[in-house]
């Protein structure tokens, strides 16, 4: 197990590499917009201009972070499991506070994967939604390289959801959640001035199976990260059906 240096800020340095990236990111989405404006060339070779720089910069402080991860448990963890890397260690060390966050029930509720995280018009938001983009992204990422731990993990969840649901795939009038999902679509075809569509439950089935991953993966993380620090993990061992990390 690796050590954890007091006299490194992890946190602070992984928000700056992911402040960068999302920097780059939303500039790459300005010039999109511009590729079809002739009359911005000036404009657009600006902005490539910048884009270059940033990704630079990015460049470059990854690198020098990694190797002040490379001593970090969680930069180990990242590395044993398949589809994860370094900025799924920053997306951790970025968003997760090992030393306010005792259970996972917390990291949860930060990450927007409780029932009561919803996005609610004219409310602000009682989770980070930046938090939990990124969350998909790490799941998504580990699935899709076939992880040998946590794939078969979601699979065995899918099965377990689709025997609790398969049903609702050709009767989803049955779904308990059916006027809300209905309500929805119904919003959607309106504003796209079009037929609502049936309902996904075969997309829900997968979701929460998806859903369910993700919140293990950050219960692991958490685990891990209090681990590196000396901090009580009993609350996260003694949970219902817990799972170690890998």
């Amino acid at each position: 197990m690796g050590q954890v240096s007091s006299s490194v800020n992890y946190p602070l340095l992984a928000r700056v590499y992911l402040d960068l990236q999302h920097l780059r990111m939303a500039v790459e989405a300005r010039m999109r917009r511009l590729t079809s404006l002739p009359e911005d060339v000036e404009a657009y070779r600006l902005l490539s201009a910048l884009h270059s720089r940033l990704l630079s910069e990015e460049k470059s402080w990854l690198e020098q972070v990694k190797a002040l991860l490379k001593g970090h448990p969680i930069w180990q963890y990242c590395e044993k499991v398949k589809g994860l890397g370094p900025v799924a260690a920053m997306t951790f060390l970025g968003f997760i506070n090992p030393h306010e966050a005792a259970s996972a029930g917390k990291v949860w509720a930060y990450f927007g994967l409780t029932p009561e995280s919803k996005l609610r018009s004219g409310k602000r938001a009682s989770f980070n939604p930046e938090a939990k983009g990124r969350a998909w992204l790490i799941t998504r990422n580990v699935l899709m390289a076939r992880d040998e731990y946590y794939t078969p993990l979601y699979q065995k969840k899918k099965e377990y959801y689709m025997q609790r649901m398969g049903r609702f795939i050709e009767h989803p009038e049955e779904c308990p959640e059916y006027e809300e999902c209905m309500r929805r679509l119904k919003a959607k075809a309106s504003r796209l001035r079009r037929a609502p569509k049936k309902p996904p439950c075969r997309a829900h089935i997968d979701n929460r199976a998806k859903r369910w991953l993700t919140k293990l993966i950050l219960s692991h993380a958490l685990q891990i990260m209090r681990e590196a620090e000396g901090l009580d993990t009993s609350n996260l061992k003694t949970h219902r059906g817990y799972i170690p990390p890998p």
